[in-house]
């Protein structure tokens, strides 16, 4: 009598959580990770390489393997989407992959292994210099200042730098050595209306050097009596953009400024930058907020705003100090 109740209450409880679509007795398995993707091995020399992949967020850590003969063995773990490896041997082929144990309590299993890779590490020490460096370019240029810009190099392995040199009494000098990220530079303490010629050389961990490149010749903008101001209005109707670059090429600092334009009554504005934007009619003004207010000899800066008018009508007209600007 006492096994006939057992039975109807586990039927009956089957029945329940059948009406409810599930199972009391039904176990949910874990999902595993995704594996790792993208495994690639850059920066391949004769001794060195980095192997990098990208790993999902979940993961607690990545594990690196190496194929050793027919099988696999572990290789380094406690791993977040890249390894350096080092004290390798020239000229042999090496091959990895890598698998992902999740963060605990996330559902997750470990994934299954990536695709491997393999790559051969270079016979012998590099001595193949990276490909030389285009022409440096010129930017923001005022009379004591400029940016300048060259592409990235190649190489090899990897370019780990370059040399911006400049032309001093005919003498090549390095005038700034930067990283491979440091291809924009700026410089200062020019001389108003002068020409200064740049090149750059690029170079790798082995010390090879390219070739030096082409050379780029900068001039400063002269100094003026007045300073000078240039406008950009990029339409995009109904909707507009305004930006006006106002350049100190005179000797003294300009304390206080106010720039004028046309602006029609209709029009809506908004998105000021680096300025103050007042309106009579249409008549509008930009005057300096705190850190706008002084612009020192070969200093400049960008003031500007976003709107929109119907009829169609962008802001025209624009002057610095009574002085027209250009476009």
């Amino acid at each position: 009598m006492k096994r006939k109740l057992i039975l109807r209450l586990l039927v009956g409880a089957a029945l329940v959580a059948a009406a409810l679509g599930g199972s009391p007795l039904a176990a949910h398995a874990a999902t595993p990770l995704p594996a790792p993707t993208n495994v690639q091995a850059v920066h391949v020399a004769d001794t060195s390489a980095d192997l990098w992949w990208l790993r999902d967020g979940a993961s607690a850590q990545d594990v690196v393997e190496r194929k050793v003969g027919a099988g696999w063995r572990e290789y380094a773990r406690g791993l977040f989407g890249q390894l350096a490896l080092t004290g390798l041997t020239p000229g042999t082929t090496y091959t990895f992959r890598v698998y992902s144990i999740p963060v605990s309590g996330l559902g997750y299993t470990t994934s299954a292994r990536s695709a491997p890779v393999s790559f051969t590490t270079l016979p012998g020490p590099d001595t193949v210099p990276p490909s030389t460096p285009a022409m440096p370019t010129f930017s923001t240029v005022t009379t004591t200042a400029a940016d300048i810009f060259w592409p990235e190099s190649t190489d090899n392995v990897q370019v780990t730098g370059y040399h911006l040199q400049q032309l001093v009494d005919g003498v090549w000098t390095n005038f700034r050595t930067v990283g491979p990220g440091g291809r924009f530079q700026s410089v200062y303490g020019l001389s108003p209306g002068t020409s200064y010629s740049y090149a750059v050389i690029a170079f790798d961990a082995r010390g090879n050097e390219s070739a030096r490149s082409a050379t780029g010749v900068l001039t400063t903008l002269p100094a003026t009596a007045t300073p000078s101001c240039r406008t950009q209005v990029i339409p995009y109707n109904p909707g507009f953009t305004a930006n006006v670059t106002i350049v100190n090429t005179t000797t003294a600092p300009i304390v206080g400024w106010t720039v004028r334009f046309t602006l029609p009554a209709a029009a809506a504005a908004a998105g000021v930058f680096n300025g103050v934007l007042t309106r009579t009619g249409d008549a509008a003004t930009l005057t300096p907020v705190s850190y706008t207010n002084v612009i020192q000899p070969g200093g400049q800066f960008t003031v500007g705003f976003s709107g929109s008018a119907r009829p169609f009508t962008p802001p025209s007209g624009f002057t610095f100090e009574g002085v027209p600007c250009t476009s």
